[in-house]
């Protein structure tokens, strides 16, 4: 390896496509020093994403030596039999109908969005709708007052972009609880509220997903409150940052790219590509960590136990070995939902319908709302990242609007 990758550098993100492509030549496995290992081809990183036996999640964005409760854990940071049982409660709560169910929703917030921005002049698409949409989504879909959406972006904006996910600490203490109090005393209260409301046998919202997560049980037991605090967090963080990054890069690609622009407003299927190959090119989230928990081998390359695995699902999404021309944005590519950015095996992300909907739901509400030529990005855009080390997305979506 001629150059040196470090995949926990957040000014690295943009900068690193051709040193990918590099290390994708030089085989599936490259050596990033301490101890860890970077998985660089599309199939060696399905192979590490369905081994739940050799490859660990339990230390997930976390950095060594950085142990979290088990009751604290995030779906990412869990392994079977437990993962398991939480992927299926999370599924259980975000069925493809309840999701479905929610597009008029979306479509009317979209819409509302659009309303607050300047009929003409200057707007900032990442704080005016990008962001506020999912989040939106995500608070009507958790059934928490929509009057509280914005103060509960800004708290998941503000744990996504401090040191937390990779140390579980703030300046404030360690652990969710001590790190982001208000945050957390603004979740175990709601769970509280509803929990009370239930037991009183007030049940006038059951496809509320905080209603359907006090209710389910698994094995009997029904979860105790710091497991329902941090599925809850995990919700509104996954749809806070992963699909404002998508519809933020989407919107990129489609107002860049006047091709891509009017092949979008002609074809609907055009604009379900669009979404897929952006989720490919520039994938929210950028890799995948592991932790090697047994002596084992990736694509014929020894791996010790305790080796920490970096599963590059971002260069995997570029392997020419599964796209043609792979580094070619095409709406049309009849194969770019192979990519591996929502995970894969028993790994994959159980609000993926949930991202793809808001995305496709938004940007189709964008594009109604403003006729060609109406909007475009601004004269001084260029592409900048937003600052999380594992993440993909536009900081700032400057655009013009004219009458």
């Amino acid at each position: 390896m001629s150059r040196t990758f470090d995949p926990f550098d957040a000014e690295q993100v943009q900068s690193a496509w051709p040193l990918l492509e590099e290390l994708r030549r030089e085989g599936p496995l490259a050596p990033l020093g301490e101890g860890m290992q970077y998985v660089t081809r599309h199939a060696e990183c399905r192979d590490v994403l369905r081994n739940v036996t050799a490859f660990s999640s339990a230390s997930g964005f976390k950095a060594p030596g950085v142990v979290v409760p088990m009751e604290d854990r995030t779906l990412g940071e869990l392994d079977p039999p437990e993962h398991n049982l939480v992927r299926r409660v999370m599924l259980t709560a975000l069925t493809p109908t309840v999701v479905h169910r929610a597009e008029p929703f979306v479509r009317r917030t979209a819409e509302l969005l659009l309303d607050a921005l300047p009929p003409r002049g200057s707007a900032d698409l990442v704080p005016g709708f990008t962001v506020p949409l999912p989040n939106r989504v995500t608070v009507h879909l958790l059934g928490l007052p929509a009057a509280d959406a914005d103060t509960i972006a800004g708290w998941a904006k503000e744990l996504m972009e401090s040191g937390f996910p990779a140390t579980n600490r703030s300046a404030r203490g360690e652990g969710f609880a001590d790190a982001f109090p208000d945050f957390a005393g603004y979740i175990d209260a709601r769970i509280e509220d509803r929990a009370a409301e239930l037991a009183a046998g007030r049940n006038d919202r059951p496809d509320e997903v905080l209603t359907r997560l006090i209710q389910l049980e698994v094995d009997g037991q029904r979860l105790s409150r710091r497991r329902l605090r941090a599925m809850v967090r995990n919700l509104i963080t996954g749809g806070l940052t992963t699909t404002s990054q998508l519809l933020g890069n989407v919107i990129d690609h489609v107002l860049t790219e006047p091709a891509l622009e009017a092949a979008v407003r002609a074809d609907p299927a055009a604009l379900d590509g669009t979404i897929e190959e952006s989720l490919r090119l520039r994938p929210p989230v950028m890799f995948v960590p592991r932790g090697c928990v047994t002596d084992t081998a990736v694509g014929g390359c020894p791996v010790a136990s305790g080796t920490r695995v970096i599963v590059g699902t971002a260069s995997a999404n570029r392997d020419a070995a599964v796209f043609d021309d792979a580094g070619a944005f095409r709406c049309d590519r009849p194969n770019a939902d192979q990519h591996l950015t929502f995970g894969y095996g028993p790994h994959v992300c159980p609000g993926a319908t949930l991202a793809r909907v808001v995305t496709r739901v938004g940007l189709q509400a964008l594009l109604d709302r403003f006729a060609p030529g109406r909007m475009r990005m601004a004269d001084s855009y260029a592409y900048e990242n937003v600052p999380t080390f594992f993440e993909c997305g536009p900081r700032r979506l400057p655009v013009e609007i004219s009458a």
